[in-house]
């Protein structure tokens, strides 16, 4: 009587669980979307302006109703919304934060 051992998988096997894991992952990165890259832009124009009006020394006149002064400083604090992203202004230093 011959004894046969089984050791591995067979390639049908193999093939199958690629098959499986590749629907999977496809399945997972279809439920990410890109973000909006507008509030990046805004952010990168807005730290720009507001360091050319301190280097500069002059006051700085920015969209959406933002003054910079000589200093960098804000005329008013404001909440700016791009999408899903919120973009905090504070009153004073002009320090803004994303959400």
């Amino acid at each position: 009587m011959l004894r046969i051992e089984k050791r591995g998988f067979t390639v049908p096997e193999l093939l199958l669980s690629i098959i499986i894991l590749g629907m999977m992952s496809l399945l997972a990165t279809g439920r990410y979307t890109h973000p909006d890259p507008e509030h990046i832009y805004f952010m990168n124009d807005y730290l720009l302006r507001q360091s050319q009006a301190m280097t500069r020394r002059v006051s700085c006149f920015y969209e959406k109703g933002i003054t910079f002064n000589s200093m960098g400083h804000v005329n008013m604090g404001m909440t700016l919304h791009f999408g899903a992203h919120e973009i905090i202004v504070h009153l004073g230093n002009g320090y803004a934060t994303t959400q």
